[in-house]
């Protein structure tokens, strides 16, 4: 292949990425990047068609091991774009891994609400319906008719969207790339993803100081209403987020963070200093 030949992915290549993330985008789902393992495993096909280096190959799996966590079904549409994007980045386009990343985060919450309101609140439920009420007249091939609808509808559905998505994914990028709305978005998108991060410490982090002061006759004094949180409102847990930030920053592990912070926390609450 000449310096001056366009990479360009097989149908193939594509009908590969569809199957693994079809059939194994859960393989190793864990809470730490929920999909992530799972879509870098799909983007595989595209990884190696595009890429030749071990450098090239190593990032651009890198790139994809990031949080993710969609619906399997609608995710295809973004897969199918992150498919697009990579073949673009492959044949020089300023797309940085920030940018693909970002629209990959701004895909999947939406997708995952599609995704879950089509199938699991709408068509699994009609099709378990059928099929158990088959099976209540004696009918053994009620879980064989749910398993072809299933899959009948399935299939082909996200089959469509991903080749839809990575067809269509091309020009989209290419148009947004050149008149620089990508990078605006990204911006935009990181913002909104940091107010969300925000909003989640406050509501979900929650512990404070139990612990009171007495200073001679003076009335006991609690450190935390009565200094911390005329201070700072939700001090502490704010302090903590920035605290686990700083370590991942430092590359530290996360299991080990996760240690830490069980560890300080038993022994912070077994000497009633916090609760």
């Amino acid at each position: 292949m000449s310096a001056t030949e366009e990479k360009k992915l097989t149908k193939m290549d594509l009908v590969k990425v569809w199957a693994i993330w079809t059939c194994f985008l859960h393989g190793m789902y864990n809470y730490e990047r929920m999909q992530g393992v799972g879509v870098a495993h799909s983007m595989i096909p595209v990884i190696k068609r595009l890429y030749k280096t071990k450098e090239e190959i190593s990032a651009a799996l890198k790139r994809h091991l990031v949080f993710f966590n969609t619906n399997t079904t609608t995710g295809t549409i973004a897969a199918g774009i992150m498919a697009s994007m990579e073949e673009q980045r492959a044949n020089g386009a300023d797309l940085s891994d920030e940018m693909i990343n970002a629209v990959k985060t701004s895909m999947m919450g939406p997708l995952a609400g599609l995704g879950d309101s089509i199938f699991q609140g709408m068509i699994i439920p009609i099709c378990v319906a059928l099929g158990i009420s088959m099976g209540l007249q004696g009918n053994v091939s009620g879980p064989v008719i749910f398993t072809i609808l299933i899959l009948g509808i399935c299939y082909p559905l996200h089959y469509w969207w991903f080749m839809a998505a990575y067809k269509q994914g091309g020009p989209i990028i290419q148009r947004l790339t050149e008149g620089g709305l990508l990078r605006t978005a990204t911006s935009a998108v990181s913002f909104v993803g940091l107010m969300a991060a925000g909003a989640l410490t406050a509501r979900y982090i929650s512990f404070q100081i139990v612990r009171t002061i007495t200073i001679s006759n003076m009335p006991p004094v609690n450190v935390q209403t009565e200094v911390l949180d005329k201070l700072i409102p939700n001090m502490l847990p704010l302090l903590t987020v920035l605290g686990i930030w700083t370590l991942l920053r430092k590359g530290i592990k996360v299991n080990r963070i996760i240690l830490l912070v069980f560890v300080i926390s038993f022994v912070l609450g077994y000497l009633k200093i916090i609760g």
